[in-house]
């Protein structure tokens, strides 16, 4: 039997996926914060991993570099309430295999699991970028990630400290971003990501 780790800090999302999977999967691990989450799966070592983007402590994106670094045979499913567009293709590039939108029916959601762990990687088509999405797919995964702490007012040096990064690194990446999105103030960034729905 496949063996599955759920990453998410919705108890609602939690119960949902135990009820849907306990009869075909195993599942060996639950948590509701990405540190946690990602000790989970370096120890226990599933299958497959399903976890949310928004994670208390290490951010989604985080955690799949993180899994994918230490473990590249595990599979990795993202189920996010973010709108498939914006966010499938970063996922992809951080190593995902998967993306389901949480406004997805269950039997898609369970389709989309059988087909992950048979060796696919399914992500919904259009998420590769095309019109008002072009300036944020021209980000990188980790250009989006500092994009969205800097949106939810951390200082470069905060963003450092939860990257382990430079402060030097991190204002690097901020010019950057800046260049890309063509704006030049830190509020046309938090309009940017408002918009784009990156920040709640």
């Amino acid at each position: 039997m496949k063996r599955i780790v759920v990453i998410d800090d919705h108890p609602i999302v939690l119960k949902m996926l135990v009820n849907v999977l306990h009869t075909e999967y195993e599942l060996v691990g639950e948590s509701g914060d990405g540190e946690e989450g990602l000790r989970m799966v370096q120890s226990l070592k599933p299958d497959l991993v399903i976890l949310d983007l928004e994670l208390p402590k290490l951010d989604g994106l985080s955690v799949i570099r993180g899994v994918r670094s230490t473990q590249p045979d595990t599979r990795i499913l993202v189920l996010s309430a973010k709108p498939e567009l914006v966010m499938a293709n970063h996922t992809r590039m951080a190593g995902a295999n998967g993306y389901v939108s949480k406004s997805r029916g269950v039997e898609e959601l369970c389709s989309v699991v059988k087909a992950v762990l048979l060796g696919y990687d399914c992500f919904p088509a259009g998420s590769c970028g095309g019109g008002r999405d072009v300036a944020l797919n021209g980000l990188s995964p980790r250009e989006v990630e500092v994009l969205q702490y800097l949106a939810r007012g951390m200082s470069n040096k905060g963003i450092a400290a939860r990257l382990g990064l430079s402060d030097k690194t991190i204002s690097t990446y901020k010019t950057r971003v800046l260049d890309k999105l063509g704006v030049s103030s830190l509020a046309a960034l938090i309009e940017f990501a408002s918009l784009n729905k990156l920040i709640e």
